[in-house]
């Protein structure tokens, strides 16, 4: 077991697939129970092949690698199933240790042709609306319960998956704003949990290769899977992060997956070392 977090208790949201699926793993394989959520039925088709993974797959996939994997179907957008959420994880455990606030609202948009390349004058204010409602407001709603269990325990990690977009044009208008605000939300809920002990971060993943990007990869030569981290090495990540017991120290900052590796000495889940991408915090 390359880190240890046996007895800690962590939720992921959004981790049907992608990162927040590669997150719960990398959690789970440290032997953490995990509340892996996201919505039971949505209300838009997927491409075929990001239906081949459900939150049940994930659940099973961290008791393969001996954690314990816990299904709860939770709208982020209701701020009440959320409630309800955090609720029933104070019931059954009396403590939460790890909140990753993964779930984001953009990517039925990502998979449109207007996503990319087009200036937000053409776009439909639903991607604001979307970006907003589930990457921004839903992470302060978790955060919120989060918070107020994690306070009582003077002890706690929240960690919000944010990227490059937040420093530097990036995808459009709507995803750079909505990364940057998460990023500051972050900083901010840091300042306020800190007497309590309670870390709060940013983390800024790689090049990633979801499923999407495996998907492209069959059809587009430039997309290098070799060179990209997996989704669990960003769960390695965080695992590592919570391990640490002076964690605190990095509270309210933008961390990156790649440096955190460096640090604390891990690999991918494929024994490589990828590189950071800082370089793309700055406008050439």
């Amino acid at each position: 077991m390359m880190f240890d977090l046996r007895g800690k208790v962590a939720v992921v949201t959004g981790a049907s697939r992608g990162v927040g699926r590669g997150i719960a793993l990398g959690l789970g394989e440290a032997g953490a129970t995990v509340y892996v959520t996201g919505r039971e039925k949505r209300e838009y088709p997927l491409p075929e092949f990001l239906n081949r993974s459900t939150l049940a797959d994930t659940a099973a996939a961290i008791n393969q690698l001996g954690g314990e994997g816990i299904v709860h179907y939770c709208d982020h957008c209701d701020d009440e199933a959320v409630k309800t959420l955090f609720e029933r994880i104070t019931k059954e455990q009396g403590r939460l240790d790890i909140l990753v606030n993964n779930a984001w609202g953009g990517g039925i948009h990502a998979m449109s042709d207007y996503f990319f390349n087009t200036p937000f004058w053409e776009q439909p204010v639903a991607l604001w609306d979307d970006h907003y409602q589930v990457g921004v407001r839903s992470n302060y709603v978790a955060g919120k319960y989060a918070a107020a269990q994690m306070v009582k325990q003077n002890s706690g990690l929240i960690v919000n998956i944010s990227f490059y977009g937040g420093q530097r044009y990036f995808n459009n208008v709507a995803y750079g704003v909505c990364k940057a605000t998460i990023d500051r939300m972050s900083e901010d809920m840091a300042h306020e949990l800190k007497p309590y002990g309670v870390t709060v971060i940013s983390l800024y993943p790689g090049n990633v290769s979801t499923e999407g990007m495996v998907e492209l990869a069959k059809y587009n030569e430039a997309v290098e899977l070799s060179k990209m981290e997996s989704p669990q090495f960003v769960g390695r990540s965080i695992a590592a992060l919570a391990q640490d017991e002076q964690r605190l120290r990095e509270t309210g900052k933008i961390l990156i997956t790649a440096e955190l590796a460096d640090y604390y000495g891990f690999t991918d889940i494929n024994g490589n070392h990828p590189e950071s991408l800082r370089s793309l915090l700055w406008e050439d």
